[in-house]
């Protein structure tokens, strides 16, 4: 007689005698020698007629039965024990044949096989072995399937010799057999070919069914329905509750469109992960019933996944509306199809924009149209999760991975989709501005886009989900864009999705858009489309200090777009608004001030004092630092008495000349390699004020002008922003001039005052000087 369902508790309980005879297999002393002993072999059901008429030979449910797998003669390799199983009369579809073997010792030459026949056939309904080599044996576990009444299987147990020439035999350990008969947990089999019906009932707006099942045999695939209607999103997840151990298998799943052969979206479980969660979430296109298929995950070159009666699962299926009201037929789903809103009259307006990542593959594009304007401006964006919707849980996501979810801006290099064009946008600059410099990867990047099929796009800003440790609520999803000056209207594409478009949260967001004027130094800095360089006498002090508040000395703007700069490890981590994949076609907004260097007599050595500062947020936050990139200009004659000028925007060694705050002590310029580590300073001093963050280079940097730059008669000074912590626009000043030199500095302790290396004359009577300052060694 069949056993009726159990509960989870009482299957394993039932499968316990599995668990004893792996128990007996790690803890048994048996010898493993083959013909060692004296023990008498005993050779039993040596045939199918045996196994059929031999009672000794059938397995009764329940009872083990415990054989050596040896002939009886000297000759002892090459047995087979053949044995019957009787199924009773009331047998059915949901009959499980439940088959465990195992060796009881620690070790044993045999590779122990058991493979089950119906009873006038020779061809196997299911073959396990255990090939455990030299390591200790593991027991073979059967459930099959079968529901036939009233007949008899054959269960035929051998050896699986790695070299069929030679089988093995074990006339010392013996073997145990048993068979269980038991009814299979999943209710709803047999439902691997015809499937289940998932009946859907109201619950508020949605459409919600669920079902349970086992995969409780080798193979097992279980198929459930439901109807969809075109224009719904269907949710289905797949759940196997965590039962403090990973099952037999993988979990995976199918979802199959009406025609019942193409797939609308799988999944699987990693390997030994529990609890199992598998989701989607999909625009259904097509209406008709769709088919859900969970089995066990096999890969390629895998075998057949073992079943598991411990392991129950959940389905849920949940039918929604679209809720989104930009995308009810996936209405904003491409760039021909984006939302769009016009900005009218002049800077000072914005545009809020609404959404939700319902189904996977969602993206919404946005356009924003701004009507002429003869001055530069700037476009600022953010992203705010709203905490609205959200009616099913945010798709699962592989262990150890983050959600990704991205904003893009787009302008558009053209319609026409051309090899000619794609090239333009990818190769050229003044078609598609890219910043190498802060994003090594911007060429690839920009060309991605440039390569957009329904149109040649030029990526201005992403931005993408990182540690939300360090950015809650998507605080990096933000951004200031320059808008140049435009005689016909512009238009910028906003795109949220996630990267791969595999991923849904069903959460509402509201994109906010503004259009601002740029600063009013900067607006004047322009001559038609192209912001000029701003020419500045640098002054000097003598012996003197930098004034505070003498417009002679100091030049002041503001640095209102672009994420901003980063050094070192705070490329790869992210730092303030900038994630560590975060993309600005154009990092910074950028000053440049062409400064004219003082004529001076021989020598010409002067030295330089530079100092900035930042207005500080109303809180008392620094907004961002500065970068300060240098170009001098070489006015060493030529050798053929020529002059002229040399940029030189590097160290003599390749690095930028780039001053920017740092609290480390370092060498300085004039120190050697030999000169001792507890002598060096900080190259910087930073003082907070009651309204501004101020830098001064300290005068253990040495800051000076070389003869050689005093004769080339220029320096430019590109001003930028770095480590930016918010977009709030604040103004800068920069103060510079020079002075007498050289220079001195004392050391922290109070110590005697070095004074920076001083030019030498020439000793000889001849004319000239070597020494001073060397500033870019």
């Amino acid at each position: 007689m069949l056993k009726p369902p159990e509960s989870p508790m009482r299957l394993r309980t039932r499968l316990l005698p599995l668990a004893l005879l792996l128990l007996a297999a790690c803890s048994s002393d048996g010898d493993d020698t083959p013909d060692a002993g004296p023990v008498v072999v005993e050779d039993l059901c040596n045939n199918r007629e045996e196994a059929l008429t031999n009672a000794d030979c059938e397995l009764k449910p329940g009872v083990a039965v415990e054989r050596f797998l040896a002939l009886a003669g000297e000759v002892k390799a090459g047995d087979e024990d053949w044995y019957s199983i009787r199924i009773p009369a009331n047998a059915n579809a949901r009959t499980l044949v439940h088959i465990t073997g195992a060796y009881l010792s620690a070790s044993t030459p045999v590779n122990l096989s058991v493979s089950v026949q119906e009873k006038d056939k020779n061809t196997a309904l299911v073959a396990k072995s255990d090939q455990h080599g030299s390591g200790a044996p593991k027991p073979i576990d059967i459930v099959l399937p079968y529901g036939t009444p009233d007949t008899q299987l054959i269960v035929v147990v051998r050896d699986a010799p790695t070299n069929p020439a030679r089988p093995a035999f074990d006339a010392r350990n013996p073997y145990r057999l048993m068979v269980e008969l038991l009814e299979n947990p999943d209710t709803n089999e047999p439902n691997d070919v015809t499937p289940t019906a998932i009946a859907l009932t109201a619950q508020g707006a949605a459409q919600v069914g669920t079902a349970k099942g086992y995969l409780a045999t080798d193979g097992d695939v279980d198929r459930f329905s439901f109807p969809l209607t075109a224009g719904k999103i269907a949710y289905v997840k797949v759940t196997a509750p965590d039962q403090d151990f990973a099952p037999n298998y993988r979990l995976s799943y199918e979802l199959l469109r009406p025609n019942g052969t193409e797939k609308e979206s799988e999944g699987n479980v990693l390997p030994k992960v529990h609890p199992g969660v598998l989701a989607t979430a999909r625009k259904v296109k097509v209406a008709g019933t769709w088919t859900l298929v969970v089995k066990g995950y096999r890969g390629a070159n895998e075998p057949v996944p073992s079943g598991d009666l411990r392991q129950p699962y959940d389905v849920e299926v949940r039918v929604l509306d679209e809720a989104d009201s930009h995308d009810q037929s996936s209405d904003n789903d491409t760039y021909a199809k984006a939302f769009a809103d016009d900005f009218a009259g002049a800077p000072g307006t914005s545009k809020s924009f609404t959404g939700r990542l319902g189904y996977v593959s969602d993206r919404d594009w946005f356009t924003a149209r701004l009507p002429a304007y003869s001055k530069p401006s700037v476009l600022r964006y953010r992203l705010v999760p709203l905490g609205t919707g959200g009616r099913f849980e945010p798709l699962p996501l592989p262990l150890g991975q983050l959600a990704d979810r991205q904003v893009l801006v787009f302008t558009t290099v053209s319609t026409s989709v051309t090899a000619e064009n794609r090239a333009s946008c990818s190769s050229s600059p003044a078609v598609c501005p890219r910043d190498a410099r802060e994003h090594p990867e911007a060429p690839s990047l920009v060309q991605t886009y440039c390569n957009n099929p329904e149109a040649v796009l030029c990526l201005q800003s992403l931005r993408e989900e990182s540690d939300p440790a360090r950015f809650p609520n998507l605080g990096n999803f933000q951004g200031a864009l320059l808008v140049p000056p435009h005689a016909a209207s512009a238009t910028y594409h906003f795109v949220v999705q996630d990267d791969g478009t595999n991923w849904a949260d069903d959460r509402d967001y509201r994109l906010d858009v503004s259009w601002e004027d740029d600063d009013a130094e900067e607006a004047g800095a322009y001559s038609g489309a192209t912001e000029q360089e701003r020419a500045r006498t640098l002054n000097g002090v003598g012996a003197g200090n930098l004034p505070v508040g003498n417009a002679s000395f100091e030049s002041k703007g503001q640095l209102s777009y672009g994420h901003g700069r980063l050094r070192g490890n705070d490329r790869a981590t992210g730092l303030g608004v900038r994630g560590p994949t975060d993309y600005d076609a154009v990092s910074s907004d950028t000053d440049t001030y062409d400064y004219t260097l003082p004529s001076r007599t021989a020598p010409e050595d002067a030295a330089w004092l530079v100092q900035w500062e930042v207005d500080n947020l109303p809180d008392g936050g620094t907004p961002h630092g500065l970068a300060l990139d240098l170009t001098f200009c070489d006015g060493t004659p030529t050798t053929d008495g020529g002059t002229g000028c040399t940029p030189v925007s590097t160290t003599s060694t390749g690095g930028a000349l780039t001053l920017a705050y740092s609290s480390s002590v370092m060498r300085a310029w004039h120190t050697s390699a030999s000169t001792p580590l507890s002598s060096y300073q900080a190259l910087y001093q930073l003082e907070k004020t009651a309204g501004t963050t101020r830098v001064t280079v300290a005068p253990y940097a040495c800051a000076c002008l070389e003869r050689r730059f005093i004769k080339g008669g220029t320096l430019k000074v590109a001003v930028s922003a770095t480590e930016r912590s918010d977009y709030s626009r604040v103004g800068y000043t920069l103060r510079t001039g020079w002075g007498d030199y050289p220079r001195g500095f004392t050391a922290p302790d109070g110590g005697s005052p070095t004074q920076c290396p001083a030019p030498i004359g020439a000793t000889d009577g001849g004319s000239g000087y070597t020494g001073g300052c060397q500033f870019t060694q």
